[in-house]
């Protein structure tokens, strides 16, 4: 594991931790309606050098999920130690906690679009190990474990503790690129833009945008899902390398 992350997790009792524990906390009486969740945490690869971090839009993959009634039995603080910061400093095994990303690449456009980027960038040339390359983290950290998208109201729930948290994570992991895989609809809600700006293009470059805590070439993308791969990575890619 890379020495500024080993240095970072050797902190136990972060702001970002805190935020993550009241935003948990935020979901206690929420009516999940049956669906159980999931809670994400910024996820560094093991060989990350600030070359890349991608933003989804809410986790779809993640190793350990929890009832409403396991959160207001269990409390907040032991369902992130548990079930939140664990499984983002280990993942499902020792190897480094993005490996599966690799394995997911094969039949999901999101992470297909990923490795792509990251070997056609020159971040990593081992296609092996692409993940281990990269920071992930979503714009909205709560979400169904049945990867159904939560709705608005959920959405507005965690807004403000997400947007202080990706200000942290910006912070702390301070990438050289940021890509939000999000579509430029949710990515609005965290980045302020040019009102000229046009919506409509599937892939928009904000140059080196002033996040406030830190500064990095940014691209905004449609969802992968929406959009032939190959030229979505083209599109991409042609952003990052403009001026």
């Amino acid at each position: 594991m890379n020495n500024q992350y080993s240095s970072y997790t050797g902190l136990t009792d972060t702001l970002l931790d805190k935020i993550n524990i009241q935003l948990l906390a935020k979901f206690k009486k929420y009516n999940a309606n049956g669906n159980k969740l999931y809670c994400a945490y910024m996820t560094i690869g093991q060989q990350y050098e600030n070359e890349l971090l991608v933003i989804g839009r809410q986790p779809i993959y993640w190793r350990e999920e929890f009832s409403t009634n396991e959160l207001l039995k269990m409390g907040e603080e032991y369902i992130f130690r548990t079930k939140v910061r664990y499984p983002a400093l280990y993942g499902v095994d020792d190897l480094c906690p993005l490996s599966y990303l690799s394995d997911t690449a094969i039949h999901d456009p999101f992470c297909a679009c990923i490795k792509e980027i990251v070997l056609k960038l020159g971040i990593c040339r081992d296609k092996a190990k692409w993940s281990s390359s990269i920071a992930l983290t979503y714009l909205y950290k709560v979400a169904y474990s049945s990867k159904k998208y939560i709705g608005e109201k959920p959405q507005q729930i965690q807004l403000d503790y997400c947007r202080e948290i990706l200000d942290l994570e910006l912070f702390i992991l301070k990438p050289k690129r940021v890509l939000f895989l999000t579509g430029i609809n949710h990515a609005t809600n965290f980045l302020k833009l040019p009102e000229n700006l046009n919506i409509n293009e599937p892939v928009i470059n904000l140059g080196q945008y002033n996040f406030g805590s830190h500064k990095a070439k940014t691209v905004v993308s449609i969802n992968a899902q929406k959009y032939l791969q190959n030229n979505l990575v083209d599109l991409i890619l042609e952003a990052f390398w403009e001026g």
